[in-house]
């Protein structure tokens, strides 16, 4: 069941041709292939086969890469080859992030990881992709996706299992999952995925015994199936291959041979081959456990450390590190993210200042500034403390600016006066409207009718016996102009005796009643006797008797 299942596998997957280099190590496996794509069919072909784009993110991908490479023909050497790593459409490059603003095409899409040639151009329209070539030294040049080049498969796997050892001589051929051809002992393969189906020719004939073996995990360790021995001799010798022995090969009495692991491995089910003793199996690692021959040690994955316990994991807080240099940075688990400060947006890999009055944040006025904004209310309004941005009318009326009537209007006031004023030119000050008659000051024009009424009256009491010498018309016109300026004089002192004689008889009658006053009370004062009572003596009237007996 398991081989047809590969086989159908087998023939489905595209992508597998003669010019493909694999090599797989024991923490995944890399297809480098030698026909020119560009960068979408690349990358649509590594997702197909189960893979993405190879992936730089440490120096350690970076010697597994450099290896796979060195490992190819020596045609490839000035030839481009795609890796994982874009600049996405309507994104910008960012010449403050150790990317560039580029994201690798699987995860993690960032890394603090870099190994540019030169900067890449600097864009926020145009899609950019970045390939390696072995003379620079797989260093990062940026250029256009439509171009074509090779590009390089990166295959996880849960584990791998080591090729297969044979006793006699043989052909096997290993069926990779991500491959469509299989591969052959020469091709240099140091590590099979888990997975892979192997078609194994005992004596190099098809008259001899074959078989299938696959790489499967047994109770946590990977191994081939139907292992016992491959290829089996009758009679087994340390001096041919080790006997088969994986390790150490020792012959006992009876010459048979047996097999032993070295220290910190043990001896597997076929007898033959050696897995590391898994020291992690019960370990109080919280996050990753090492196995080591005399042991196991915890690790972090990147972004933690370990705690001071040594088993547990915490964050490492890059931000600590200064590592935004001037601009925002936004600690995550395990990393850390870099942006601009409030007020201020990316653009082109650039921080720069966002101009908030162009965005009706204030009711009124608005100045912007680096990073921030200040709103201002215009004369006639004041702003709240707690509410930034409204802007509430003044009731200037409320001072009494006008000298009468305040109406109270947005952002300002108007002043009004009552019957028969008018508004100064000040706009506050109140004054007599000149439209209006007044009732007791008699008008210019009407002054003129009085006086002219009185001279015609006066002229018409004139005694007709009198006459005047004749004058010529000049001098009639004078005596006129006289006349009338002698009688308005005239009738001006009248007008203001006849104001002035009332007041003047009313300060008389005041001045007498006070004087009157004064007197009557020195009267009473004098005829008062200082309290004493006196009585007639009745001599005043022996005196008037004898007066009248004598007469």
């Amino acid at each position: 069941m398991m081989r047809v299942l590969i086989l159908m596998l087998s023939f489905f997957v595209a992508g597998g041709t003669d010019r493909v280099r694999t090599k797989c190590t024991a923490e995944a496996c890399l297809t480098l292939h030698l026909e020119e794509e560009r960068f979408e069919k690349a990358k649509e072909n590594c997702v197909n086969n189960g893979g993405n784009l190879v992936t730089m993110i440490n120096d350690n991908e970076f010697q597994r890469v450099k290896s796979a490479l060195l490992a190819a023909e020596d045609s490839i050497l000035n030839s481009k080859v795609w890796i994982g790593l874009e600049l996405p459409k309507k994104h910008c490059t960012d010449f403050t992030e150790e990317l560039h603003g580029f994201k690798w095409t699987s995860e993690p899409n960032e890394s603090k990881y870099s190994n540019w040639k030169k900067k890449p151009l600097s864009t926020c329209t145009e899609k950019r992709c970045v390939s390696i070539s072995l003379a620079d030294d797989l260093k990062w040049t940026d250029g256009s996706c439509r171009e074509r080049a090779f590009y390089m498969c990166k295959f996880f796997s849960k584990g791998m299992c080591k090729p297969i050892v044979m006793e006699e001589p043989g052909d096997v051929k290993y069926n990779l999952p991500f491959l469509q051809k299989p591969q052959t002992q020469n091709e240099g393969l140091g590590m099979l995925p888990h997975g892979t189906w192997a078609e194994i020719l005992c004596g190099g004939s098809e008259d001899k015994a074959s078989f299938d073996s696959f790489c499967d995990t047994k109770d946590g360790i990977f191994g081939w199936t139907n292992s016992e021995r491959f290829c089996a001799r009758d009679k087994r010798s340390c001096k041919h291959k080790n006997g088969g022995c994986d390790h150490i090969c020792y012959e006992t009495a009876g010459e048979s041979v047996r097999c032993k692991c070295r220290e910190g491995y043990y001896l597997m089910d076929d007898q033959v081959n050696c897995a590391l003793r898994n020291n992690c199996e019960n370990s109080p690692c919280k996050s990753k456990c090492i196995p080591t021959p005399t042991g196991f040690s915890c690790a972090c994955a990147e972004g933690f450390q370990l705690a001071e316990d040594n088993i547990s994991c915490v964050d490492i807080d890059e931000c600590h590190q200064h590592i935004c240099g001037e601009r925002m940075c936004l600690n995550t688990p395990g990393s850390y993210f870099c942006g601009c400060n409030p007020g201020f947006r990316l653009v082109a890999g650039k921080c720069e200042d966002v101009d908030e009055c162009t965005e009706s944040r204030c009711d009124q006025g608005c100045l912007n500034s680096q990073g921030s904004f200040s709103c201002y209310c215009h004369a006639g309004y004041y702003s709240l403390s707690d509410n930034r941005g409204t802007c509430i009318d003044v009731d200037e009326c409320l001072r009494k600016p006008c000298e009468d009537i305040c109406l109270n209007t947005l952002g300002s006031f108007k002043c009004s006066c009552r019957k028969n004023f008018i508004l100064a030119k000040n706009g506050i000050s109140c004054v007599p409207d000149p439209t209006e008659k007044p009732q007791n000051t008699p008008s210019p024009d009407h002054r003129e009718a009085f006086i002219t009424k009185l001279t015609q009256l006066t002229t018409s009491f004139e005694s007709p016996t009198i006459k005047p010498p004749p004058l010529n018309e000049t001098n009639n016109q004078v005596d006129s102009s006289k006349r009338k300026e002698n009688f308005l004089s005239s009738w001006i002192f009248m007008y203001v005796l006849a104001s002035v004689i009332p007041l003047v008889v009313l300060i008389m009658l005041i001045s007498v009643l006070v004087i009157w006053k004064r007197s009557r009370k020195e009267i009473l004062k004098n005829n008062t006797a200082d309290n004493y009572c006196w009585v007639s003596s009745g001599l005043d009237k022996e005196r008037k008797k004898s007066n009248i007996n004598i007469k």
